[in-house]
């Protein structure tokens, strides 16, 4: 084994809750070693436990980083959840909303790649994962749609709104993360960039289906077959 996935000597394990041990362990090697380096023995030794251990609680490697993303989605749906027990208005909590999910994959860069990217192939195999996936993003989605309600969007257009509003925030969450922003040649400072595509997005909710026909009667007449 290398030394890059060695590893930390750990005191030995204690308390109880091994499961909820070894998956917090394992967000913590994920931002200093990859998924590609995390292994079920990996998190033995750092918990301190037998390599046998952990085969009690996760079907190999995958049921391991199946759970790990799990927990992510657990976390960004309780902060979520914080953002409407706040009871601010329908503008501000979509706009934290958004703005929470771009600043939890800057905190956790290994943890919401785990969780979006494609290394967990059979994700739908996994009820715990698809739960907690569904339930983080059923806060965020009703969130835009109050919104986009408010401002006279049909029913129909709903779930339209909800996809643009779900690529504005991942695309910049993914364009950060992989260090594409700020270009060189065009200077700006990533939290400026961050407050203005979320707060551009939002005012083209505000200004309507209305506004929206009057932009897509400009473009040319392959394209208007997929407004809303």
């Amino acid at each position: 084994m290398t030394a890059k996935s060695s590893a930390p000597a750990a005191a030995p394990y204690h308390h109880g809750n091994l499961r909820n041990a070894l998956v917090a362990e394992g967000r913590r090697a994920l931002e200093e070693i990859g998924a590609k380096e995390l292994s079920l023995r990996y998190l033995a030794r750092a918990v301190g436990v037998s390599e046998a251990a952990p085969s009690r609680h996760f079907a190999g490697k995958e049921g391991l980083l199946a759970a790990i993303a799990a927990d992510g989605f657990r976390e960004l749906a309780a902060l979520r959840l914080e953002i409407l027990a706040a009871a601010d208005t329908p503008m501000s909590t979509a706009y934290r909303m958004m703005r929470t999910y771009v600043e939890f994959a800057k905190r956790h860069k290994g943890l919401f790649n785990l969780m979006v990217g494609p290394r967990l192939v059979a994700r739908d195999s996994y009820p715990e994962l698809t739960e907690q996936n569904t339930r983080s993003f059923s806060l965020f989605a009703s969130s835009i749609e109050k919104v986009a309600a408010e401002n006279g969007w049909p029913k129909r257009s709903l779930t339209l709104v909800t996809h643009a509003a779900w690529s504005m925030e991942h695309g910049l969450a993914t364009l950060i993360l992989s260090d594409r922003v700020p270009r060189s040649d065009l200077p700006i400072r990533v939290e400026q960039m961050i407050e203005f595509s979320i707060e551009l997005f939002l005012s083209s909710v505000v200004s309507g289906p209305d506004h929206l026909k009057k932009i897509v009667d400009q473009l040319p007449a392959s394209r208007k077959h997929i407004s809303a």
